[in-house]
């Protein structure tokens, strides 16, 4: 009995150190009553406090040091709209047989009825944990009895093996913070890199020495207590044509670079390229792959077919490898299958494919090399310190009469020397040996075009018949010959057009080059469009774009503090060619305009002329260049608006 209330002495000995550890402030009735809506607007909750805490234990369970990082949240629902922020979850990664786990998740809803605070426990049942992919699990957890402005608080203790990330704090994210603090323990031993990202700085930054804090290896030593606060903290907004918010949500971020033993002696973690590339050439799964040309003996023939000049072979190969290895959707800069078991298949990832693919290029002779890369998804990979892990895709790289051609062959439709968008993310790195590697450029040579070709007759029924002929190159090429691949046959993509195509009715369709990837794509579509209810004996009128049509501008932020990534230039050109009815005269027009923004960033032009009964009309917008930073944002915002209403404009005309 005496070991029993021992026992419950301590448990509850634990659970009051654990209350009194919980760094959220009380609760204030006006916690509730507070109107929030002044702080965003926009917002349907708000970040009331955060705070984070990390520091290295030797956890005796695991048998190992390990990250042990405690996260307690609070955060007001305004609106039912906000009612999601109760839905969590949390990823935890996982690396062979290492992962990361949790303990001690804790959550509630506070909810303030009849002058009384009301507490509501989230239950054991409301947790699940569930498996995201080969790298990580996902836990997942709801708040119960949510309701508009409900305050809803959980905690959790994180366990990670992975000591060389100690964590990473994201003082922004898609929700206004009032309060957002971040406490890092670091031993004396322990040597990190520290890095700020984001627009927004700290508000406040403290340290303070824990004298003989961490115990390891049978020593106390001292640690570093580093105190980040940042205090009201803006909503991140993202939008469109934008590399991956984690590029500029405003964060902290740790990486190991050295420890020193307790024997004494340093082990270094950061490395250098050279080590990098060393180690990336010597693993079978990069390295190894590449140097597998015998993979191709046989097939090399058949790849090269008739070419005679590099640039000729180097297609076929490319074309080659994207027809016989399809993409599993799966990433990564190591090969998973291998390329003879991923040729076998015909099936691999990102690696097997363009790995298989400078493999190939160097059996024809083909000076060819990987380039490492981070999807756009993803975060750009840091230029300061070499972190291997920041990479998660291999691309090919062929020199040919002294030009460089960036391949990937893993994405369908794609032609040779041009990226998709997901593979545009500002630098790769390219791997030439086991000592020697450097940045390249990740862009896109080639312009993202469509050039639209009207010609048609408006009859004095007040319905219009015609063609239009679209021309495709670059990105947008290959956004509609994706769109046309999802369909078993072309046919049934053209019934579906047909079936879809609203006012602007598709009476037949065709489609030229979807499978010649070295020319432009076409699209003739028949089409008729009924304009009766603008049209009588006496007047009509007649909106030119009468496809395509811009009615929402893509930036409609205020502000906007990161650049704006088309992934390549690009231009929409409108040529319409109207045949008009007879008896009628002009009566009003909207007249040519042109603008161009500052330094021929960009550039749009309408202009409009008749002879006789041909109305011809054109309009381009010319996005010249592919990244345009937030200084020229306004002008962007300011150039959408102005193109909106130029097109809104009608040509008015009235009987003789």
């Amino acid at each position: 009995m005496k070991s029993i209330y021992l026992i419950l002495a301590m448990l509850m000995a634990c659970a009051m150190g654990n209350a009194q550890e919980n760094p959220l402030p009380k609760i204030h009735i006006r916690n509730f009553t507070d109107d929030l809506k002044k702080t965003d607007t926009t917002a349907h909750a708000v970040v009331l406090f955060e705070h984070g805490r990390t520091e290295l234990q030797y956890v005796e369970g695991d048998e190992q040091l390990m990250i042990v990082h405690v996260k307690h949240v609070r955060i007001k629902i305004l609106d039912k709209e906000g009612f999601d922020e109760a839905n969590v979850k949390l990823r935890l990664y996982k690396s062979g047989n290492e992962e990361e786990y949790i303990k001690e998740l804790k959550g509630r809803t506070l909810n303030y009825e009849n002058g009384q605070v009301q507490e509501t426990e989230m239950k054991r049942e409301a947790v699940f944990n569930e498996k995201a992919s080969q790298y990580a699990n996902e836990l997942k957890f709801t708040l119960p009895n949510i309701k508009e402005n409900s305050i809803i608080e959980y905690s959790y203790r994180l366990y990670s093996p992975f000591i060389r990330n100690f964590r990473t704090w994201y003082f922004q994210s898609n929700l206004p913070k009032l309060h957002s603090e971040y406490v890092a323990v670091i031993p004396a031993t322990f040597d990190y890199n520290v890095s700020m990202k984001g627009y927004y700085g700290l508000t406040e930054q403290k340290d303070e020495i824990l004298r003989e804090h961490f115990l390891y290896g049978g020593n106390r030593q001292d640690c570093s207590k580093l105190i980040y606060i940042m205090k009201d903290i803006p909503a991140f907004k993202d939008e469109g044509f934008m590399l991956a918010p984690i590029n500029y949500i405003s964060s902290i971020n740790f990486e190991l670079r050295s420890y020193t033993r307790p024997a004494g002696g340093v082990t270094n973690f950061a490395k250098t390229w050279a080590n990098i590339d060393e180690e990336l050439m010597a693993d079978k799964d990069f390295g190894g792959q590449i140097k597998n040309k015998g993979a191709f003996k046989e097939l090399l023939p058949t790849m090269v077919d008739s070419a005679t000049t590099n640039l000729a072979k180097a297609k076929n190969i490319y074309y080659y490898i994207q027809d016989h290895i399809a993409w599993n959707e799966v990433g990564g800069k190591y090969a998973e299958k291998g390329i003879k078991k991923a040729l076998a298949e015909k099936k691999g990832n990102i690696a097997d494919i363009n790995l298989a693919l400078v493999a190939a290029m160097n059996a024809a002779d083909i000076e060819a090399y990987p380039v490492i890369f981070s999807h756009r998804t993803t975060g750009i990979p840091g230029l300061l310190y070499p972190v291997l892990t920041d990479f998660n895709g291999v691309l090919c790289m062929v020199k040919i009469d002294g030009k460089d051609y960036l391949l990937d062959a893993s994405v369908n439709m794609l032609p040779f020397g041009e990226l998709s968008l997901e593979s545009i993310n500002y630098k790769g790195r390219v791997i030439y040996s086991k000592g020697k590697s450097d940045w390249v450029d990740l862009v896109n040579t080639t312009p993202s075009k469509n050039i639209y070709n009207v010609l048609a007759v408006l009859d004095s029924t007040g319905k219009i018949t015609g063609t239009l002929r679209i021309q495709s190159t670059g990105l947008k090429a290959l956004a509609k010959r994706n769109t046309i691949d999802e369909y078993p046959s072309l046919e049934e993509y053209e019934e579906k057009l047909m079936e879809n195509s609203g006012n602007f009715r598709i009476k037949k369709s065709k489609v030229d080059n979807l499978n010649n990837l070295e020319k432009s794509l076409f699209e003739e579509l028949t089409f008729e469009i009924d304009l009766r209810d603008n049209f009588n004996d006496l007047r009509y009128v007649l909106n030119p774009m009468i496809y395509n049509r811009i009615t929402k501008n893509p930036f409609t932020l205020e502000q906007r503090n990161y650049p704006v990534d088309l992934g390549a230039e690009e231009s929409e050109l409108y040529n319409f060619n109207f045949t008009l009815p007879n008896g009628y005269v002009l009566k009003d027009k909207p007249k040519d305009i042109s603008m161009t923004l500052p330094e021929q960033a960009a550039k749009y032009t309408f202009k409009s002329a008749i002879e006789g009964n041909n109305l011809m009309i054109q309009q381009q917008i010319s996005m010249n260049k592919a990244i345009y930073t937030s200084d020229e944002y306004f002008f962007l915002k300011e150039l959408y608006a102005r193109i909106i209403q130029q097109q809104q404009k009608d040509f008015q005309f009235a009987k003789q």
